[in-house]
């Protein structure tokens, strides 16, 4: 269900080189409803995309998001 995150922040998303992958750990025992959990872990890929995509720095010549902003 992370997945999704990728799909509501990337176009076009899942294509053969775009190195999609998502590793989690999961420590202790805390009740949580799956379907909840996974459909917040959406949302929090999808924030955490976004906010990766705004603070890079540009490289090799290429104009970050951040420098467009300017």
């Amino acid at each position: 269900m992370t997945h999704d995150g990728f799909a509501r922040s990337i176009r076009p998303v899942h294509t053969s080189a775009d190195g999609d992958s998502i590793y989690a750990v999961s420590v202790g025992n805390v009740e949580a409803d799956q379907d909840l959990v996974g459909s917040l872990s959406a949302v929090v890929m999808s924030e955490a995309i976004k906010r990766a995509v705004y603070s890079a720095d540009s490289a090799y010549g290429i104009k970050s998001a951040k420098d467009m902003k300017n």
